[in-house]
């Protein structure tokens, strides 16, 4: 592990039923670096990226955030899980841009991205607005603040997506194949936001 590593699993393992899907994986991500998760389908990729921000609990292995241990500890060889804020605290450093989108059909764009600072930082709406406009303008959607997810293109939803997760200042981006629910000629949209946060520093763990 280097002095710089951003996130850190050791020795992880996950299994669903009988299905052993991870099998002691262990992985740093220095701080600024993007990392890319490949391997045929049904190998583990996502489930991976899942337990860096504890969508799924690991039976066993350690994750390091930030120099930290995260979500829990084990002590005398027993997992003591962390407290909910604790938790919550930790998540908030990651944010994660999902296949299919998961924008929330009955708000607007604007409202979308505004609803995780408002709920979770408790910002002022005017603020969480201010905020979210400026998101919007960074992923070329300014012009599209009012609109209902059911009224943007998948391209456009998917910036709406990464514009959301960024509302939070993460220090760390996940993106779970956030581009194979897309048509071939919407790829190269989403494809560009990406890079543009990666020559930005951002720390990303990248499913393909």
């Amino acid at each position: 592990m280097t002095a710089n590593a951003m996130i850190r699993l050791d020795d992880l393992h996950k299994s669903f039923g009988s299905l052993h899907v991870l099998r002691g994986v262990s992985l740093s991500i220095d701080r600024g670096e993007v990392v890319c998760i490949i391997g045929p389908s049904g190998s583990g990729k996502s489930t991976l990226l899942r337990c860096m921000n504890y969508l799924e609990e690991p039976e066993a292995g350690r994750i390091t955030i930030d120099g930290q241990n995260a979500y829990r500890d084990i002590v005398n060889d027993k997992i003591k899980n962390y407290s909910t804020r604790q938790i919550a605290a930790t998540r908030e450093k990651i944010g994660m841009v999902f296949q299919q989108f998961n924008l929330f059909p009955h708000l607007t764009a604007l409202q979308n991205i505004m609803e995780a600072p408002r709920q979770v930082k408790h910002m002022k709406k005017s603020e969480a607005e201010q905020k979210a406009r400026s998101l919007l303008a960074q992923v070329g959607l300014s012009e599209k603040a009012d609109q209902y997810p059911q009224e943007l293109s998948g391209g456009q939803q998917q910036r709406v997506a990464i514009a959301r997760a960024l509302a939070m200042d993460p220090e760390v981006m996940l993106f779970d194949e956030a581009t194979s629910a897309l048509d071939p000629e919407l790829v190269g949209e989403v494809l560009e936001i990406m890079r543009e946060l990666a020559v930005g520093g951002m720390t990303m763990a990248v499913v393909t």
